[in-house]
């Protein structure tokens, strides 16, 4: 369950004025995502529906969508068509949504500690967190991109499981022996499951 809440915080849009840094950017999603779990709004299970629709609209921009779908993919990534490569990023996108935020979110007063930015060129950057409590302490590492004047994130470590690299591998497996229109119908059907 926690593991949820960790991931959740890891998927939200900043406002722009906070994109000017990695650390800003990441920052002042969690404070987003926080905020949406914590709402006395959204406390009567009638409304836990709208509430994951708030943290969805979050999510949605918080991704390059364009980087995480071609390092998912890997080599695959070339020989998607132009139209395959735009229908497969909304879905894999929709597909992590509901892997991770449609299980039961809870919160539980974790603590995000920001322990370190590593600047590894004018475009590529790194955030490490660390989520606490008495009980707890997740290291997460944020990946992120610099695209024009904003940041976003394309891949997600959380305790040294990265998000890319356990989709390129289910990925790899389908595309070896199938063409990328049967990937993205597997995508298609566990997204409206």
């Amino acid at each position: 369950m926690r593991i949820l809440f960790l991931f959740i915080i890891l998927l939200l849009p900043a406002p722009a004025v906070s994109q000017d840094n990695p650390t800003s950017y990441i920052r002042a999603n969690v404070d987003k995502v926080v905020s949406i779990l914590t709402s006395p709004e959204y406390e009567s299970e009638t409304n836990k529906t709208e509430q994951l629709r708030q943290i969805e609209a979050v999510v949605d921009n918080f991704f390059d969508a364009e980087e995480l779908s071609k390092r998912s993919l890997g080599q695959y990534w070339r020989i998607f068509t132009p139209e395959q490569k735009q229908e497969f990023q909304p879905l894999f996108l929709k597909l992590i949504k509901q892997v991770y935020l449609k299980k039961s979110i809870t919160y539980n007063d974790e603590v995000v500690n920001y322990n370190q930015e590593i600047i590894k060129s004018d475009t590529l950057a790194e955030v490490h967190t660390t989520i606490t409590s008495p009980n707890l302490n997740i290291p997460i590492i944020y990946y992120m991109i610099r695209k024009d004047v904003s940041w976003k994130v394309y891949d997600v470590s959380v305790e040294n499981v990265s998000l890319i690299k356990n989709y390129r591998s289910q990925f790899r497996s389908i595309l070896q022996n199938n063409s990328p229109d049967k990937l993205i119908a597997t995508l298609r059907e566990k997204t409206n499951e």
